[in-house]
């Protein structure tokens, strides 16, 4: 007998296709869609399950978008009001006082202090504490009196081009809106134009340039992100791959390892914040009005800041995808609620509220001093002293959630 013809089974199974296979009954099909989304359920389980099981995930993607429309809707307007305003009322009677009623109640002013002198307002300005400052000279009401227009100085910070605008127009608004009720009720004065003669004065931005004010906030908030997403990842995959556990066996004590982590991407996230800062100065020609040493120090803080944040959300993530949920989270609320693009006193007082929980806030008012408005320690040490407080409370936090979930 020939070798051809002896059977052989495995050269007769490649005449089988795929389908053709003699099949066990359970895994024989009876249409094509039967054939092609046969144990989707068994899948759709496990996923269920495994979607069910990590609730922290879970609740992230549920109520971020929540929190966002909540914050989106409330905090985010470009209506200017109640903007921060000192009053230097040297006149300190009838005429003064109506004319300061009137422009509190616009809604675009907020009266939150009486300063003695000029100089004392402009220094409420520059340390952050107002914006607009109100000046009426001894002899406004005498000169309404005697049919002589009388001057009101009204001085702007002008970082902010969008409220300084307004801000202008509605203190110029209030006074030709007073000077007709004057004439009206002095009728003996019908000739005299314009009895209450507002001047407008735009501080430490005169061109009131949009980039003066955005770019310093865009190098805070850029210097945040890069900081935090460098620490985030850098921790979450080391966890994730399980090289973490094998360093923690080694010598090295936790907080070691962790300082020993953070200290190149501090130094990465120094770094390039000033790279951003020397873009800002040369491409788009942003001076720095105040002092450069001051500037990088409290640079250096809000690096250490945004480490410590970093450092927090790593020690509540188990993986790169809860990490990066946790930091949109974190990410989102500094953009709309530090003052980096809508102003904050138009905010609900909750919402104004919340945004001095958020270190972006102090860095913000800082870097804005310094580069705007020359500001000095003298006038920053407040903002200075509460972003650190902020690192070092974020910094134990952060240590003692990280032995926890390591130990």
């Amino acid at each position: 007998m020939s070798s051809e013809s002896v059977d052989d089974p495995h050269s007769e199974s490649e005449n089988f296709t795929e389908f053709d296979r003699p099949q066990p009954e359970q895994f024989r099909f009876a249409n094509w869609a039967e054939r092609t989304f046969w144990g989707y359920r068994a899948v759709m389980i496990k996923e269920w399950i495994e979607v069910l099981n990590d609730k922290f995930t879970l609740a992230i993607i549920l109520c971020v978008p929540i929190v966002q429309m909540i914050i989106y809707g409330f905090g985010v307007s470009f209506d200017v009001r109640q903007i921060s305003t000192v009053v230097v009322d040297e006149d300190h009677r009838a005429q003064s006082q109506i004319f300061l009623d009137e422009l509190n109640g616009t809604d675009y002013f907020h009266i939150v202090r009486r300063a003695s002198s000029r100089e004392e307002a402009v220094r409420a300005i520059v340390a952050g504490s107002a914006r607009v400052a109100i000046i009426i000279p001894p002899n406004f009401s005498n000169k309404i009196e005697k049919n002589v227009p009388a001057q009101i100085q009204v001085l702007i910070d002008g970082s902010d081009s969008t409220v300084a605008t307004a801000v202008g127009n509605a203190a110029i608004a209030t006074g030709q809106n007073r000077s007709i009720e004057i004439m009206r009720e002095l009728l003996n004065v019908s000739a005299m134009q314009n009895p209450v003669d507002v001047r407008t004065r735009m501080l430490f931005n005169p061109d009131v340039r949009t980039t003066n004010f955005i770019l310093p906030g865009l190098v805070g908030f850029m210097a945040q992100t890069i900081t935090l997403f460098l620490t985030v990842n850098s921790i979450v995959k080391e966890r994730e791959v399980g090289t973490l556990e094998q360093l923690l066996v080694t010598p090295v004590r936790p907080l070691g390892l962790m300082v020993g982590k953070l200290i190149p991407y501090g130094i990465i996230g120094f770094i390039g914040t000033n790279l951003l800062l020397g873009a800002m100065v040369l491409v788009f020609s942003v001076p720095i009005a105040g002092n450069l040493f001051l500037l990088e120090v409290c640079i250096a803080i809000f690096v250490f800041v945004a480490l410590s944040i970093g450092i927090l959300i790593s020690t509540v993530s188990t993986n790169q995808a809860q990490a990066m949920h946790v930091a949109s989270f974190v990410l989102i609320p500094s953009v709309l609620l530090s003052g980096f693009i809508f102003p904050r006193e138009s905010m609900p007082p909750i919402l104004n509220w919340l945004g001095y929980t958020i270190p972006l806030t102090y860095f913000l008012q800082i870097q804005r001093g310094i580069v705007l408005r020359a500001a000095g320690l003298e006038d920053l040490w407040q903002w200075i002293l509460a972003l650190l407080l902020f690192g070092v409370l974020l910094l134990w936090l952060s240590v003692k959630r990280f032995r926890t979930t390591v130990g």
